[in-house]
């Protein structure tokens, strides 16, 4: 199946990220979103046309590295990976990082993993929820780095991904711009699980124009209370710091 990716040129802006494009590099990115489109023609994964795929899924994913770099061989964990937006570029890209795709859907974690393997990439695909998982004592506290795209509101989505940051270690959650006061919003959850929260922008080009990301960028202070993260029920009918 031939797939008619983007505009390959606009991938030359994550030089300016610290993201090094030789031809293997490419190569990999390219044969990743094939995978994906292929795969889309029987699950459905990703809305975005093929054609906007470099700005709207590589681009976006790539540019966390704009506001974090994170440090060599750091594990790496995608929370909702979904079809592995934004962990797989990122892994591509820095092929040091140990990446841990978390997802609960079957479908979609069928799809990780046969992607994983095809591109040769040393990936960990987990099927689980994440309020679950972030109390088994293989996942708590044991990742550097924790990212997360179109998961949850960052109230919610603070209290899934700061239990399982190592003290130290930083959640990047990819929003957009106009989800600034949204970010902001979670400052109170992040104090109480043992973090701060920060808010990061970035703009660049895409097929269809400038866009601009907003990112919270949480920091591990100290360990998160061990009730946390909650039953989902509870998460999502009680945001912490969310007045009723």
């Amino acid at each position: 199946m031939h797939v008619n990716i983007g505009d390959w040129a606009l991938l030359e802006q994550a030089t300016a990220w610290g993201v090094g494009l030789d031809s293997h590099t490419r190569d990999m990115l390219l044969r990743y979103l094939t995978l994906l489109y292929e795969a889309n023609q029987r699950v459905n994964l990703t809305r975005v046309p093929a054609e906007q795929a470099v700005g709207r899924h590589l681009l976006d994913s790539l540019c966390l590295l704009a506001v974090y770099t994170p440090p060599e061989g750091a594990r790496v964990l995608d929370i909702g990976a979904g079809a592995g937006l934004p962990g797989i570029p990122l892994a591509i890209a820095r092929p040091d990082l140990r990446l841990t795709l978390l997802d609960s859907h079957g479908k979609t974690v069928q799809f990780l993993r046969e992607a994983c393997a095809v591109l040769e990439l040393p990936a960990t695909v987990v099927q689980a929820r994440a309020e679950e998982w972030a109390h088994n004592p293989d996942a708590r506290e044991q990742f550097d780095l924790a990212v997360a795209r179109a998961v949850a509101k960052m109230p919610i989505l603070t209290e899934l991904t700061t239990p399982f940051l190592k003290v130290g270690g930083v959640g990047l959650a990819l929003k957009s711009a106009g989800e600034t006061d949204e970010i902001l919003s979670a400052a109170p959850a992040a104090q109480r699980l043992g973090a701060t929260l920060e808010l990061r922008t970035v703009s660049f080009e895409t097929e269809q124009g400038t866009v601009s990301r907003a990112i919270g960028l949480l920091r591990k202070e100290r360990p998160t209370p061990k009730p946390y993260p909650r039953p989902w029920k509870q998460i999502l009918s009680r945001p912490l710091g969310v007045k009723p």
